[in-house]
């Protein structure tokens, strides 16, 4: 599908697109938003009313970003290349990552990456089945494998699975505990496969998938254009609240959506009043 470019008109649809209000136990999210192929980063300052959207340009088109609950960064990434990135300006700063001679993503993929907060370093998943991690400077205690980038096994759907033997194509990743500040003492990776419509888990480097549930909207299954994102933030261990952007097949707009992990179930919070999105990372304010 064809991304469309931000345009005054487009932004001015997201700031004034309706969303539900926020509960006065939940803690406030900021929502950050990859669009114009990768080239433009959307802030939007209040993630449950978004009526405020900043966009930064940036030097470098990128294919995913995520936050470091550890440290509180943005990462972003494009093949061969993982950044910070200073989310009120758009500056980014290159890692210098040491990349394997098979860590690439197959061109064209659509791109999931997310921080496993367990162990503090980040994967990324394709629509073309690439399974990678990105081990951050300063992993583990004197690693070898600090600041580099690895492949792992293809994503594939377990035997006995619903969807065994079809091939997947997963675009977006998340991972529960996602505590600002600290490690967690365990986590859970959940994806987002276009090609089965599915809310599935991911076995990390195993690269095994198990299906949870179809994602629904109003009761209706979904026709995930594989455009969007995907996140998870925690405000404790235990307490995980899953956003998405999600793009259906045939329609030219986006919308923001409240995830359950055990039922798939997708609750519309806003139209994005545009499409094309192609990363997506939540953070709670002041993180």
């Amino acid at each position: 599908m064809t991304l469309r470019c931000l345009t005054a008109a487009s932004l001015l649809a997201l700031a004034t697109s309706p969303a539900l209000a926020q509960s006065d136990d939940q803690p406030a999210l900021m929502g950050y938003a990859l669009g114009n192929d990768g080239a433009t980063l959307l802030v939007m300052a209040d993630l449950e009313n978004p009526s405020e959207v900043m966009a930064q340009e940036l030097s470098t088109p990128l294919d995913a970003i995520a936050f470091r609950p550890v440290t509180g960064d943005l990462l972003g990434y494009t093949n061969g290349m993982v950044v910070t990135i200073d989310p009120m300006s758009g500056e980014m700063t290159d890692l210098g990552a040491d990349v394997m001679e098979d860590a690439m993503v197959a061109d064209g993929a659509m791109v999931g990456f997310d921080f496993n907060n367990a162990i503090d370093a980040v994967r990324v998943v394709s629509s073309a089945g690439d399974n990678l991690v990105y081990f951050p400077e300063g992993f583990g205690d004197n690693d070898e494998r600090a600041n580099s980038l690895r492949r792992f096994t293809d994503l594939f759907y377990a035997d006995g699975d619903a969807n065994e033997g079809t091939t997947p194509m997963v675009f977006a990743n998340a991972y529960t505990n996602a505590i600002a500040g600290m490690v967690a003492s365990g986590t859970a990776q959940f994806a987002l496969d276009a090609e089965t419509d599915a809310l599935v888990t991911l076995a990390n480097n195993d690269g095994t998938l198990g299906t949870v549930a179809p994602v629904t909207v109003d009761g209706t299954e979904a026709d995930l254009s594989g455009m969007g994102g995907f996140d998870i933030v925690s405000p404790e261990e235990g307490t995980d609240m899953a956003y998405a952007i999600l793009q259906m097949e045939g329609s030219d707009s986006a919308g923001l959506y409240r995830i359950d992990l055990a039922t798939g179930e997708a609750t519309m919070m806003a139209d994005l009043g545009m499409g094309g999105f192609t990363g997506f990372a939540v953070s709670m304010s002041g993180m």
